[in-house]
Protein backbone atom coordinates (compact mmCIF):
# COMPACT_ATOMS: atom_id res chain seq x y z
CA UNK A 1 0.00 0.00 0.00
CA UNK A 2 1.07 3.53 -0.63
CA UNK A 3 2.29 5.36 2.20
CA UNK A 4 0.07 8.34 3.63
CA UNK A 5 0.95 12.11 3.56
CA UNK A 6 1.00 11.31 7.71
CA UNK A 7 3.46 8.04 6.99
CA UNK A 8 5.42 10.00 4.85
CA UNK A 9 5.68 12.16 7.53
CA UNK A 10 7.43 9.65 9.84
CA UNK A 11 9.88 8.45 7.13
CA UNK A 12 12.96 10.42 7.01
CA UNK A 13 13.15 13.71 4.95
CA UNK A 14 16.02 13.31 3.05
CA UNK A 15 17.76 14.20 -0.27
CA UNK A 16 20.25 11.47 -2.30
CA UNK A 17 22.76 13.62 -4.83
CA UNK A 18 24.36 9.80 -5.36
CA UNK A 19 21.88 7.11 -6.32
CA UNK A 20 24.60 5.37 -8.47
CA UNK A 21 22.02 5.97 -11.84
CA UNK A 22 22.78 7.74 -14.75
CA UNK A 23 20.52 8.02 -18.32
CA UNK A 24 20.32 7.68 -21.82
CA UNK A 25 18.63 9.88 -23.65
CA UNK A 26 16.33 7.80 -26.82
CA UNK A 27 14.75 10.18 -29.43
CA UNK A 28 13.57 10.45 -32.76
CA UNK A 29 10.66 9.58 -34.71
CA UNK A 30 11.50 5.54 -34.61
CA UNK A 31 12.37 5.70 -31.09
CA UNK A 32 9.17 3.62 -29.31
CA UNK A 33 9.32 0.78 -32.44
CA UNK A 34 13.29 0.86 -32.05
CA UNK A 35 12.91 0.30 -28.02
CA UNK A 36 9.76 -2.33 -28.36
CA UNK A 37 12.43 -4.06 -29.86
CA UNK A 38 15.03 -4.17 -27.28
CA UNK A 39 13.54 -3.78 -24.18
CA UNK A 40 11.40 -6.61 -22.26
CA UNK A 41 8.70 -4.47 -21.14
CA UNK A 42 5.50 -3.14 -23.50
CA UNK A 43 7.12 0.26 -24.44
CA UNK A 44 4.11 1.77 -26.09
CA UNK A 45 2.12 0.80 -22.38
CA UNK A 46 4.06 3.89 -21.10
CA UNK A 47 2.74 7.45 -20.66
CA UNK A 48 4.47 9.90 -18.88
CA UNK A 49 2.61 8.83 -16.10
CA UNK A 50 3.64 6.02 -16.21
CA UNK A 51 7.63 4.45 -16.60
CA UNK A 52 8.42 0.60 -16.27
CA UNK A 53 11.53 -1.33 -15.27
CA UNK A 54 12.83 -3.37 -17.50
CA UNK A 55 15.47 -5.25 -19.24
CA UNK A 56 18.00 -5.38 -22.19
CA UNK A 57 19.14 -9.03 -23.06
CA UNK A 58 21.61 -10.15 -25.60
CA UNK A 59 20.78 -12.49 -27.68
CA UNK A 60 20.19 -15.20 -25.53
CA UNK A 61 18.72 -13.75 -23.13
CA UNK A 62 21.03 -13.07 -20.56
CA UNK A 63 20.65 -8.97 -19.13
CA UNK A 64 23.26 -7.14 -20.05
CA UNK A 65 21.74 -4.34 -17.82
CA UNK A 66 18.33 -3.79 -15.87
CA UNK A 67 16.43 -0.15 -16.74
CA UNK A 68 13.94 2.26 -15.75
CA UNK A 69 12.32 3.63 -18.74
CA UNK A 70 11.10 7.31 -18.14
CA UNK A 71 8.57 8.43 -21.26
CA UNK A 72 9.15 12.46 -22.03
CA UNK A 73 7.85 14.33 -24.25
CA UNK A 74 10.94 14.54 -25.99
CA UNK A 75 11.08 10.52 -26.41
CA UNK A 76 12.14 8.13 -23.41
CA UNK A 77 14.97 8.35 -20.45
CA UNK A 78 16.39 5.19 -19.75
CA UNK A 79 17.96 4.92 -15.98
CA UNK A 80 20.56 2.71 -15.52
CA UNK A 81 23.45 1.94 -13.37
CA UNK A 82 26.54 4.19 -14.21
CA UNK A 83 29.09 1.36 -14.28
CA UNK A 84 26.96 -0.11 -17.81
CA UNK A 85 26.21 3.57 -19.36
CA UNK A 86 28.41 3.05 -21.87
CA UNK A 87 28.66 -0.46 -22.71
CA UNK A 88 24.55 -0.29 -23.11
CA UNK A 89 24.85 2.77 -24.76
CA UNK A 90 27.41 1.15 -27.06
CA UNK A 91 25.14 -2.28 -27.64
CA UNK A 92 21.78 -0.20 -28.11
CA UNK A 93 23.80 1.78 -31.05
CA UNK A 94 24.14 -1.08 -33.33
CA UNK A 95 20.82 -2.02 -33.47
CA UNK A 96 20.03 1.90 -34.76
CA UNK A 97 21.05 1.12 -38.73
CA UNK A 98 18.55 2.88 -40.40
CA UNK A 99 16.29 3.83 -37.97
CA UNK A 100 15.12 7.45 -37.31
CA UNK A 101 16.73 7.19 -33.16
CA UNK A 102 18.93 9.77 -31.50
CA UNK A 103 20.91 8.14 -28.65
CA UNK A 104 22.75 10.51 -26.39
CA UNK A 105 24.95 9.69 -23.17
CA UNK A 106 22.22 12.52 -20.99
CA UNK A 107 25.06 14.14 -18.77
CA UNK A 108 22.36 17.25 -18.48
CA UNK A 109 20.20 14.93 -16.47
CA UNK A 110 21.08 14.47 -12.57
CA UNK A 111 19.19 12.06 -10.89
CA UNK A 112 18.02 12.28 -7.01
CA UNK A 113 16.65 9.86 -4.72
CA UNK A 114 14.09 11.29 -2.55
CA UNK A 115 12.33 9.39 0.73
CA UNK A 116 9.82 10.58 3.33
CA UNK A 117 8.27 13.77 2.87
CA UNK A 118 10.78 14.98 1.13
CA UNK A 119 8.80 15.42 -1.85
CA UNK A 120 5.97 17.23 -0.28
CA UNK A 121 8.60 19.86 1.00
CA UNK A 122 9.85 20.46 -2.02
CA UNK A 123 6.19 21.16 -3.29
CA UNK A 124 5.54 18.49 -5.08
CA UNK A 125 2.93 15.90 -5.57
CA UNK A 126 4.48 12.19 -5.05
CA UNK A 127 2.87 9.15 -7.10
CA UNK A 128 1.42 6.64 -5.18
CA UNK A 129 2.08 3.71 -7.29
CA UNK A 130 4.75 2.08 -8.06
CA UNK A 131 6.51 3.16 -10.86
CA UNK A 132 3.90 5.89 -11.61
CA UNK A 133 5.52 9.60 -12.79
CA UNK A 134 4.40 12.94 -11.47
CA UNK A 135 5.49 15.96 -13.47
CA UNK A 136 6.89 19.04 -11.30
CA UNK A 137 7.78 19.58 -14.00
CA UNK A 138 10.66 16.95 -13.84
CA UNK A 139 9.84 13.50 -13.68
CA UNK A 140 9.38 12.17 -10.44
CA UNK A 141 9.23 8.04 -10.48
CA UNK A 142 7.28 5.85 -7.36
CA UNK A 143 10.18 3.63 -6.92
CA UNK A 144 8.88 0.16 -5.01
CA UNK A 145 8.24 -0.39 -1.08
CA UNK A 146 7.76 2.66 1.26
CA UNK A 147 8.00 6.54 0.40
CA UNK A 148 10.85 6.56 -2.19
CA UNK A 149 11.55 8.54 -5.30
CA UNK A 150 13.68 9.18 -8.33
CA UNK A 151 14.06 12.85 -9.17
CA UNK A 152 14.84 14.06 -12.61
CA UNK A 153 16.37 16.96 -12.55
CA UNK A 154 17.96 18.91 -15.55
CA UNK A 155 21.45 20.23 -14.65
CA UNK A 156 20.82 23.79 -15.41
CA UNK A 157 18.10 23.49 -12.39
CA UNK A 158 19.14 21.16 -10.54
CA UNK A 159 21.72 23.44 -7.82
CA UNK A 160 18.39 25.67 -7.49
CA UNK A 161 16.15 23.11 -6.66
CA UNK A 162 18.24 21.39 -4.33
CA UNK A 163 19.26 24.16 -2.39
CA UNK A 164 15.30 25.29 -2.07
CA UNK A 165 14.72 21.61 -1.22
CA UNK A 166 17.83 21.41 1.71
CA UNK A 167 16.89 24.75 3.20
CA UNK A 168 13.17 23.38 4.22
CA UNK A 169 13.22 22.42 8.43
CA UNK A 170 13.67 18.31 8.87
CA UNK A 171 15.22 17.81 5.18
CA UNK A 172 18.89 16.41 4.83
CA UNK A 173 21.36 14.78 2.72
CA UNK A 174 21.74 10.63 2.79
CA UNK A 175 24.48 8.78 1.48
CA UNK A 176 25.09 6.57 -1.36
CA UNK A 177 25.28 3.70 1.20
CA UNK A 178 22.26 4.12 2.32
CA UNK A 179 20.44 4.65 -0.74
CA UNK A 180 22.13 1.57 -1.92
CA UNK A 181 20.93 0.16 1.30
CA UNK A 182 17.00 0.56 0.65
CA UNK A 183 17.84 -0.01 -3.21
CA UNK A 184 18.47 -3.80 -1.84
CA UNK A 185 15.71 -4.48 0.44
CA UNK A 186 13.17 -3.39 -1.66
CA UNK A 187 14.34 -6.22 -4.15
CA UNK A 188 15.47 -3.54 -7.05
CA UNK A 189 18.14 -5.68 -8.85
CA UNK A 190 20.52 -3.03 -9.78
CA UNK A 191 23.86 -4.82 -10.60
CA UNK A 192 27.37 -3.91 -12.46
CA UNK A 193 29.46 -4.69 -15.02
CA UNK A 194 30.31 -8.04 -12.59
CA UNK A 195 26.87 -9.37 -12.94
CA UNK A 196 26.30 -8.16 -16.33
CA UNK A 197 25.25 -11.07 -19.15
CA UNK A 198 25.12 -13.56 -16.15
CA UNK A 199 21.12 -13.90 -15.90
CA UNK A 200 17.90 -13.69 -17.64
CA UNK A 201 15.30 -11.68 -16.33
CA UNK A 202 13.22 -13.79 -14.40
CA UNK A 203 15.99 -14.44 -11.82
CA UNK A 204 16.42 -11.52 -11.25
CA UNK A 205 12.62 -10.98 -10.61
CA UNK A 206 11.59 -8.74 -13.40
CA UNK A 207 8.80 -9.88 -14.52
CA UNK A 208 7.34 -9.86 -10.83
CA UNK A 209 7.79 -6.08 -10.99
CA UNK A 210 5.81 -5.86 -14.31
CA UNK A 211 8.92 -4.96 -16.43
CA UNK A 212 8.62 -7.95 -19.08
CA UNK A 213 5.31 -8.46 -21.56
CA UNK A 214 4.87 -11.80 -23.06
CA UNK A 215 2.48 -10.44 -25.31
CA UNK A 216 3.90 -8.18 -27.63
CA UNK A 217 6.45 -8.12 -30.11
CA UNK A 218 9.61 -9.59 -31.14
CA UNK A 219 12.63 -8.39 -29.05
CA UNK A 220 16.31 -9.44 -28.90
CA UNK A 221 16.18 -12.14 -25.87
CA UNK A 222 12.70 -12.72 -26.48
CA UNK A 223 12.61 -16.46 -27.41
CA UNK A 224 15.02 -17.18 -24.16
CA UNK A 225 13.14 -15.22 -22.31
CA UNK A 226 8.99 -16.40 -23.15
CA UNK A 227 10.61 -20.16 -23.63
CA UNK A 228 11.47 -20.01 -19.72
CA UNK A 229 8.24 -18.51 -19.45
CA UNK A 230 6.27 -21.21 -20.79
CA UNK A 231 7.35 -24.00 -20.11
CA UNK A 232 8.02 -23.16 -16.30
CA UNK A 233 11.93 -23.78 -15.76
CA UNK A 234 13.25 -20.61 -14.15
CA UNK A 235 15.63 -22.79 -11.77
CA UNK A 236 17.24 -20.24 -9.91
CA UNK A 237 15.33 -16.93 -7.88
CA UNK A 238 16.06 -13.54 -6.60
CA UNK A 239 16.39 -13.67 -2.73
CA UNK A 240 17.15 -11.05 0.15
CA UNK A 241 19.64 -11.58 2.66
CA UNK A 242 21.57 -10.49 5.08
CA UNK A 243 25.31 -11.64 6.65
CA UNK A 244 27.30 -11.29 9.43
CA UNK A 245 30.86 -11.06 8.18
CA UNK A 246 32.69 -7.39 8.36
CA UNK A 247 33.78 -7.34 5.07
CA UNK A 248 31.22 -5.72 2.16
CA UNK A 249 30.22 -9.37 -0.48
CA UNK A 250 31.63 -8.84 -3.73
CA UNK A 251 29.31 -9.20 -6.54
CA UNK A 252 29.51 -12.77 -8.10
CA UNK A 253 30.78 -14.20 -4.73
CA UNK A 254 29.53 -17.97 -4.37
CA UNK A 255 27.06 -18.83 -2.11
CA UNK A 256 27.17 -22.61 -0.83
CA UNK A 257 25.21 -24.73 1.76
CA UNK A 258 27.24 -26.69 4.93
CA UNK A 259 28.32 -29.48 1.99
CA UNK A 260 30.29 -26.77 0.14
CA UNK A 261 27.79 -27.28 -2.75
CA UNK A 262 27.38 -23.95 -5.13
CA UNK A 263 23.60 -22.81 -4.92
CA UNK A 264 24.27 -19.40 -6.46
CA UNK A 265 25.82 -15.98 -5.59
CA UNK A 266 25.79 -12.42 -4.63
CA UNK A 267 24.28 -9.98 -7.63
CA UNK A 268 24.80 -6.90 -5.27
CA UNK A 269 25.01 -5.80 -1.46
CA UNK A 270 25.56 -2.77 0.49
CA UNK A 271 25.85 -2.11 4.18
CA UNK A 272 24.12 0.73 5.78
CA UNK A 273 24.30 1.85 9.86
CA UNK A 274 26.18 -1.27 11.22
CA UNK A 275 23.70 -3.83 8.52
CA UNK A 276 24.36 -5.33 5.47
CA UNK A 277 22.16 -6.36 3.02
CA UNK A 278 22.37 -8.84 -0.16
CA UNK A 279 20.28 -9.78 -3.37
CA UNK A 280 21.16 -13.28 -4.27
CA UNK A 281 20.11 -15.25 -7.07
CA UNK A 282 19.73 -18.67 -5.87
CA UNK A 283 18.78 -21.97 -7.04
CA UNK A 284 14.93 -22.84 -6.19
CA UNK A 285 14.70 -25.89 -4.64
CA UNK A 286 12.26 -27.57 -2.31
CA UNK A 287 12.99 -26.41 1.02
CA UNK A 288 15.65 -23.67 1.19
CA UNK A 289 18.61 -24.80 2.77
CA UNK A 290 18.57 -23.85 6.29
CA UNK A 291 22.57 -22.91 6.12
CA UNK A 292 23.62 -20.38 3.28
CA UNK A 293 27.55 -19.55 3.76
CA UNK A 294 29.50 -16.58 1.67
CA UNK A 295 32.31 -18.69 -0.14
CA UNK A 296 35.69 -16.97 0.73
CA UNK A 297 37.97 -16.73 3.27
CA UNK A 298 35.20 -15.97 6.25
CA UNK A 299 32.57 -18.19 4.87
CA UNK A 300 30.05 -15.85 6.73
CA UNK A 301 26.74 -17.04 7.53
CA UNK A 302 23.58 -15.56 5.18
CA UNK A 303 19.97 -15.09 6.53
CA UNK A 304 17.81 -14.67 4.36
CA UNK A 305 14.91 -12.35 4.93
CA UNK A 306 12.71 -12.73 2.53
CA UNK A 307 11.53 -14.16 -0.86
CA UNK A 308 11.82 -11.40 -3.58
Amino acid sequence: MPASAAEQATIPQKIYGDTGLTAIEVAGADAAGFLQGQLTCDIHELTECRASIAAFCNAKGRVISTLLVVKTPQGFVLVLPAGLRDTVFTKLHRYVLRAKVQLERDNRLTIYGMSGAASLAAGLNPPETDFAVTLSPEPLVKLPANSRFLWLLPENRATERIAELTAKPGVVFGSSDEWRYHDITSGLPWFGPEQSEQHIPQMLNIDQLGGISFSKGCYTGQEIVARTHYLGKVKRALFLAGFSGTDLPQPGSAVVDDSNRTLGSVLTAASYDGETRLLLVLQIVDGMPKNLILDGDNHAQLTLVSAQ
